[in-house]
């Protein structure tokens, strides 16, 4: 949803131009799009290390709760990212961005918020099992 919501981004600011040039070639652009990458990437990397210990028979519950938090948190900034980089289009309703904006909030409902999961895992680790 993340990458998803980014390649839309980065499409549309590469044809879209402002003051004679494509907004891609702003800084400011570039920074958010590099954040929103970077956000993307550590939600990939978290998800993948849980499901490596998961799959390796090793204690997973704090990278899965790492994972979560990730997804969450991150998850939040980059689709939030994809619509102010698509500016007044990412509002439209019926715009592609808009579903993975949704699609992105409705995941961090059901994920759980940054804060509890924070608190589960300060929990695992107080306990020592992770």
């Amino acid at each position: 949803m993340c990458a998803g919501s980014l390649a839309l981004a980065v499409e549309y600011t590469s044809v879209r131009e402002q003051f004679g040039r494509p907004l891609s070639t702003h800084q400011a652009v570039q920074l958010r799009a590099a954040d929103a990458h970077m956000d993307t990437e550590a939600i990939r990397v978290t998800a993948y290390e849980a499901a490596w210990r998961h799959d390796q028979g090793l204690d997973a519950a704090a990278a899965a709760l790492t994972a979560a938090w990730w997804a969450s948190e991150a998850g939040k900034r980059v689709v939030h990212a994809g619509q102010h980089l698509h500016g007044g289009m990412g509002a439209d309703l019926d715009h592609p961005v808009h579903r993975h904006f949704l699609w992105g909030r409705q995941l961090d409902a059901y994920l759980g918020c940054g804060t509890e999961l924070l608190a589960g895992l300060g929990d695992l680790l107080a306990e020592g099992d992770a």
